[in-house]
């Protein structure tokens, strides 16, 4: 009788090791060594502490999962969302937040289009702005404060990763953050979607 290969642990673990490896070489290496290039044609901003923070807050919020950070090189999205997303656009983000889901609009340049009053009260209840929309409120963000203990550390993990944070930058990071609702620090985050391009679009 063969042997039935399907029940061999042995090639279950080479067959692992080899896919993992492919991926690396196909995926990961391109972008290691295409790294310097992306800097120089990037016009990305590193975020700030509360930004970091209020994209934290993004995040564990959920927002990522209805609103897409992806403009996709089609007139009408373009028409509608603003300039198309292009790859240097992204080089600090860690990790990105593209996404594929819009139950609500793309945030790719929000930062451009509404003040922060606007959001204030968006957040607070979205109703009161966009009568016919779904999203939930968050009113208790703005009495949730945040204490920055852990800001620093995620500062350095970003340097790490290529985000070029100073050493004055992450030492006065918990400051920035400290005392700071997470409403405050989510709407600063907000605030800085697209604003890194908002001169290549002028222009």
């Amino acid at each position: 009788m063969s042997a039935d290969f399907t029940k061999s642990v042995f090639i279950l673990i080479v067959s692992t090791v080899v896919v993992a490896s492919f991926s690396v070489l196909v995926w990961v290496l391109p972008n290691i060594l295409r790294t310097p290039e992306l800097i120089d044609s990037s016009k990305a901003i590193p975020l700030t502490a509360l930004q970091v923070a209020g994209r934290d807050v993004y995040i564990s919020e959920g927002c990522h999962v209805c609103h897409t950070q992806m403009v996709r090189p089609i007139e009408p999205e373009v028409k509608r969302y603003g300039r198309a997303s292009q790859e240097p656009d992204d080089i600090y983000e860690f990790p990105f937040l593209w996404g594929s889901k819009r139950t609500g609009p793309d945030l790719t340049n929000l930062g451009r289009k509404y003040s922060d009053q606007w959001h204030l009260i968006h957040l607070i209840n979205p109703r009161d702005v966009v009568p016919t929309s779904i999203m939930p409120a968050y009113p208790w963000l703005f009495e949730q404060v945040l204490s920055g203990d852990d800001i620093t550390e995620k500062m350095i993990t970003l340097r790490f990763l290529g985000v070029p944070y100073s050493d004055d930058e992450i030492a006065s990071a918990r400051l920035q953050v400290r005392g700071k609702t997470k409403g405050e620090a989510l709407i600063h985050y907000l605030q800085s979607l697209g604003v890194d391009t908002a001169e290549e679009v002028r222009q």
